[in-house]
């Protein structure tokens, strides 16, 4: 019996916002398992030629588009996509385009796939903002309601945060769907692991940015050191110029809690040193109080190092999804107290043989496959098909 093929989908990624942390790690794995497990669509990859990280990760098969023009200032390059992209839209004749950073290209020529992964605009508890994000993040919120209003489909990446922002919208959630991130075990394993530093280390990876409620983190540490219950370091890797004012803040906050010495800012790695780190930590803590899903919280879990994150049961109108995600497999904290923090971290540290039997690395590969949430979302291009 011969099976009918359909024509081929010209579908657009519009990348141009991915520039740090989970934005361009997403895309490194999710790009190669799309060209491989779609045989039949025809893709386009959109980026400025200042997104290095990207540029040398995008497959053969998919089209890549190096734009030159593009503002490099967020402000002017949102602009630049609502009046000079659709014409790039419509020159390479796009049926579909999918759009990251919950903004898309209003007078699209086609068919949206709007993906709404960005908190910021709808924080409610984060109040350390500059002048500048404040301003960014109305902006944002205006855009995202005028995109998702826009939009043929829309994609969330927890059910937390589809029940959130659904509302503040007024979007139906027939409309809505959700996929989760994923992580590719093949390029995880193939990674050489060594030893990093002579010492023992707490971890946490992500950008330095307020929401990610890192001096509740440093605060729970002290105490780890004031009562001599932990003789390591506290690693924290991420980018320390996206939020600079914050960074200063949590460099002055180490200084007053006496752990400067202790306390070690990585800034920005490359993606596959990353997983060197969580391969020699004690511990994983990821204190956030607003996250659309914590890619480092699967990563983490993957390695089998126990993992502390914040407990979002409480805290039913915050982005905390990591209940959802890690289930039974994480250990949770009042992300408002960092006496609670300290109790978990000492617990697990002061029984270190009971948490080694920790098997969350088969949780995350029947969850949490890379190849499994590219094949969704293929299944969801072709859905807008017609």
């Amino acid at each position: 019996m011969n099976v009918k093929r359909r024509t081929p989908l010209k579908i657009a990624f519009n990348l141009l916002s991915a520039k740090a942390g989970a934005g361009i790690s997403v895309y490194k794995t999710l790009l190669p398992s799309i060209s491989y497990i779609d045989g039949n669509n025809e893709y386009f990859v959109f980026i400025s030629y200042k997104q290095t990280d990207l540029i040398d990760s995008i497959p053969h098969n998919i089209k890549m588009k190096v734009l030159k023009f593009v503002p490099n200032n967020p402000f002017l390059r949102v602009i630049w996509e609502q009046i000079i992209f659709p014409f790039y839209l419509i020159r390479n004749k796009i049926d579909i385009l999918y759009s990251v950073g919950n903004i898309t290209t209003i007078l699209a020529p086609c068919k949206i796939l709007l993906f709404i992964e960005n908190q910021n605009p709808f924080t409610r508890i984060v109040k350390s903002w500059s002048f500048k994000e404040k301003v960014r993040n109305k902006l944002l919120f205006l855009l995202g309601w005028l995109s998702a209003k826009r939009a043929d489909k829309i994609r969330f990446c927890s059910e937390r945060s589809m029940e959130i922002i659904s509302e503040i919208y007024s979007i139906n959630h027939h409309e809505c769907f959700v996929l989760h991130h994923g992580i590719d075990f093949k390029w995880i394993n193939n990674i050489k692991i060594v030893k990093l530093y002579f010492f023992n280390f707490i971890l946490s990876v992500s950008v330095i940015a307020p929401h990610k409620n890192f001096e509740v983190l440093l605060k729970a540490f002290s105490l780890l050191k004031k009562e001599n219950i932990y003789k390591g370091k506290l690693i924290i890797v991420g980018d320390i110029y996206y939020y600079p004012f914050y960074y200063k803040m949590l460099v002055e906050l180490c200084k007053s809690e006496q752990i400067f010495n202790d306390v070690l800012f990585t800034g920005k790695i490359t993606y596959n040193e990353i997983f060197k780190f969580y391969k020699n930590a004690d511990l994983f803590v990821l204190p956030s109080i607003e996250e659309t899903f914590g890619i480092p919280l699967i990563e983490a879990m993957y390695c089998n190092i126990p993992v502390i994150v914040s407990d979002g049961k409480k805290y039913k109108d915050l982005f905390i999804p990591f209940n959802e995600i890690a289930k039974d497999e994480a250990f949770y904290f009042d992300p408002f107290s960092e006496k609670d923090l300290f109790e978990k971290m000492k617990s697990i540290l002061m029984n270190k043989n009971e948490f080694q039997k920790s098997n969350s690395k088969a949780f995350v590969e029947k969850n949490y496959s890379i190849d499994a949430i590219a094949e969704k979302l293929v299944e969801e291009f072709n859905k807008l098909r017609d």
